[in-house]
Formats: C-alpha cells, sequence, structure tokens
C-alpha cells in the first residue's frame, strides 16, 4: 500500500477521534460576555415634584426635598467614560414655568448626580428641568 493511500485511509479515523476532543475543548470554554455598545449621550425631563416626564437611559429620579433631587442612571457617569452635563429649568410638557437656576453635580455613587434648582433669589424651589449629559472614553 502506497503511502497516500495510506494518509487518505487514517485521516477519517484521526478525524473520528480528534472531533470529540475538539466538542469537549468548545463545550468547557468559557463564552465571552457579548460586548456592549458605548452609549455617549443621556436625557431625561424631570417634573418639579421628582416624577420622570421622559428620558434615555435613566433609572429613576427622586425628590429629597425642595429644590433637591437625586437622578439615578442606567450607565456610570464616573470611571471609564468622562461626563459633561448640560441642565436648564423648563417644562415637563406644555405647562408654564416659573424662572429659576439650575446646579448639577456628580455623588459618590457613580450612577447618581445631584440636581438642584431655585427660584431668582437663590432659594430652594422645585422647579420642572431638563438634563443632558454627554459622555467620551
Amino acid at each position: 500500500m502506497t503511502r497516500s493511500i495510506m494518509c487518505t485511509k487514517m485521516l477519517p479515523v484521526a478525524l473520528l477521534l480528534l472531533v470529540p476532543a475538539l466538542m469537549a475543548a468548545q463545550l468547557t470554554k468559557p463564552a465571552a460576555a457579548p460586548e456592549m455598545e458605548f452609549c455617549n449621550r443621556l436625557a431625561c425631563v424631570i417634573k418639579a415634584d421628582g416624577t420622570i416626564a421622559r428620558g434615555f437611559m435613566i433609572e429613576k429620579s427622586e425628590m429629597r426635598g425642595e429644590g433637591d433631587y437625586v437622578i439615578t442612571w442606567k450607565l456610570p457617569l464616573q470611571g471609564d467614560a468622562k461626563t459633561n452635563f448640560s441642565g436648564t429649568i423648563g417644562s415637563a410638557m406644555k405647562e408654564a414655568v416659573e424662572p429659576g437656576l439650575i446646579t448639577v453635580g456628580l455623588m459618590e455613587d457613580t450612577m447618581q448626580m445631584r440636581v438642584r434648582t431655585y427660584d431668582p433669589s437663590g432659594k430652594p424651589a422645585g422647579r420642572p428641568f431638563h438634563i443632558g449629559v454627554f459622555r467620551d472614553r
């Protein structure tokens, strides 16, 4: 029997022995975690009472006192992401809005930010507001 014929006859036997080993290796290999696409913007509109009018990637909003709100997002604002904010007093829908001021800041929890709203004299006051969050790597 020539060498090429022997190799051809041995190949199916080698594959039969090799395939179960390869399959076992694939079954025991940990699956790679799916990579999430980086989200570079978050946004919300919050009513004066602290409820969410609408938003993108917002988890919840809490009113902790007069003009004092904590916004919790579905993505971190700190760490791998570099975050910038924009906030403005504005209507949640079509209601009239009293003039006011707004401040925005980060909190210890990387998913949260504190928003404070004031009347024009600087006294804490509940106001509806819009927040835009811009994230970069």
